[in-house]
């Protein structure tokens, strides 16, 4: 199963495949690791796909049922795919989706709103029930993370810095950053979000766009991740450091 990457678990079925295009997406089994079937003509054309994230589906006749989400970079689509390797729906989207290379393509906010970006400007909200719809069109491209959505409030990284936009009021708030650093990592807790950039250094986003620099927990962050009680966990090359915010 060399060059997979991408490994999701929906039931009792294992999706595999889809990074940078190298193996297309498969299904095995939880329990044996067999192969299973796979509707591959409802993929076609998706491409290079984001991590597949699962979501639970409301059916009439069985409850609550597994699928992931499928979106990739060549076609401008969600697709929802039943654990069964059946895709059960789909919608058009602006663009193809944009996500970060070997990350995450999809973020779940608080109360289970699933955001991700089409194209380079477009931030789109999906929920089970009513499918997607356009949260924001953004006036600059957008930093390949997908947003950090809590209530109304949405933050984003984008080419001049991060930006903190109030959906309800349509209120945007521009937080600059040196332009020598980049965005490499992204969480959100306490109602703050926080951006680790290049250079190992952290900036914590109230919903104001009230910011503040924090200290140095790593020389290099690949990863940020909320945990419980206020808890952040920064992993590097070789490290994991976890503070709380």
């Amino acid at each position: 199963l060399d060059l997979h990457h991408h490994v999701t678990v929906s039931g009792g079925v294992v999706f595999l495949g889809g990074w940078r295009g190298y193996r297309p997406l498969m299904r095995v089994s939880l329990i044996s690791g067999d192969r299973l079937p796979f509707d591959k003509a409802a993929l076609a054309g998706i491409g290079p796909s984001a991590w597949p994230l699962p979501v639970r589906l409301r059916t009439e006749q069985d409850g609550d049922d597994h699928a992931v989400l499928v979106a990739g970079t060549d076609r401008p689509a969600l697709l929802v795919v039943a654990a069964s390797g059946t895709a059960v729906a789909e919608w058009p989207l602006p663009a193809p989706i944009r996500f970060p290379d070997g990350g995450a393509g999809y973020r779940v906010s608080g109360d289970g709103r699933i955001t991700f970006v089409s194209g380079s400007r477009t931030v789109v909200e999906f929920d089970p029930v009513h499918g997607v719809r356009m949260l924001w069109r953004h006036t600059r491209d957008i930093r390949a993370f997908p947003p950090l959505l809590d209530d109304q409030t949405l933050w984003l990284a984008d080419d001049a810095g991060i930006t903190v936009v109030d959906l309800d009021r349509e209120i945007v708030t521009e937080v600059e950053t040196p332009s020598s650093r980049a965005v490499v990592a992204v969480t959100r807790t306490a109602g703050r979000a926080w951006f680790a950039f290049t250079d190992g250094s952290l900036v914590a986003v109230d919903r104001s766009g009230g910011h503040s620099t924090a200290a140095r927990v790593l020389p290099r962050i690949d990863r940020l991740s909320a945990g419980q009680d206020g808890l952040i966990h920064a992993l590097g090359k070789g490290r994991i450091t976890t503070f709380r915010a």
